[in-house]
């Protein structure tokens, strides 16, 4: 038996044999294509098994978000300087207030210090029919203690979340379930920088870590183009968020959107119910 070449396609053609050795050369060839087949399988299987393997940058980031969520989810309550700047109404509104802090039943005290010195807002979930209860100082004080829904357009005037979303504990639950819904996504960078500060009220600094996720395209998965947690080193306590928005061709810098600071935090306190009520005799109501 001799392979005759097909001298129009320079390839060898079938040899000129018998119909058992046809089949016999057929039958390899389909088991060689199979196997050919299999290989290619099993290598975009080993393919998309790498795939699956790769760790989103976002997993290690996530780790550390919800290590300083139970650092703060430990707390019964604290003290500390609470700051805030936002965007509401196109307007920016910045605001430096003293806070006490109690996680159950969650209760908020708040007294201004710039501006509206002097104001005071105290919410106690579960009492004053839901509402929160503020005071203003000077010509407005006339007015007296006001009971406002914490979502109200009065209440929240000059803040981009209501009262009951104020703390710690809300704050890196936000960047948490941010962070996990943008999971399912790729064009993401996380960068890391251990050795930031924190800058104390009155001076002083902490140690703290922080982890920047930035999104280099807009996306509607995305609503923030960068946002940045700070995490205390010594306590591990979140106690900073930053957004920035995407750059536009107005301005090369992204524009800050939201940023809340909690500073000169004090967990050694024991907060008890006359901290959260109007008739305290250190309150102005």
């Amino acid at each position: 038996m001799s392979f005759e070449t097909d001298s129009r396609r320079g390839q060898f053609s079938l040899p000129r044999a018998t119909p058992a050795v046809a089949l016999i050369l057929l039958t390899l060839w389909t088991c060689r294509a199979g196997a050919d087949v299999n290989i290619e399988s099993r290598a975009a299987a080993d393919a998309s098994a790498r795939e699956r393997a790769k760790v989103h940058p976002l997993v290690p980031a996530l780790r550390h978000a919800e290590s300083a969520l139970q650092a703060v989810a430990a707390l019964e309550g604290y003290t500390a300087t609470f700051m805030k700047q936002d965007i509401v109404d196109g307007r920016v509104h910045a605001h430096t207030m003293f806070l006490k802090f109690r996680r159950e039943p969650f209760s908020v005290y708040l007294k201004f210090k710039e501006p509206h010195v002097g104001r005071e807002v105290i919410y106690v979930e579960g009492q004053n029919d839901g509402k929160l209860l503020a005071h203003e100082t000077g010509f407005a004080a006339l007015v007296g203690t006001v009971a406002l829904l914490p979502t109200s357009s009065q209440a929240m005037s000059e803040s981009k979340h209501p009262i009951t979303e104020i703390g710690m504990e809300k704050l890196v639950k936000g960047v948490i379930e941010q962070w996990k819904r943008e999971m399912k996504y790729g064009e993401t960078e996380v960068k890391y920088f251990p050795e930031a500060t924190h800058d104390k009220l009155g001076g002083g600094k902490d140690r703290c870590l922080v982890i920047q996720v930035k999104h280099p395209r807009p996306r509607k998965q995305f609503p923030f183009h960068i946002t940045r947690l700070w995490i205390d080193r010594k306590t591990g306590l979140p106690v900073r968020v930053a957004h920035f928005g995407f750059p536009d061709g107005r301005r090369e810098n992204p524009p800050l959107l939201e940023e809340y600071t909690y500073t000169n935090v004090a967990t050694d306190v024991r907060l008890r119910d006359i901290d959260f009520d109007i008739r305290n005799p250190a309150y102005g109501f």
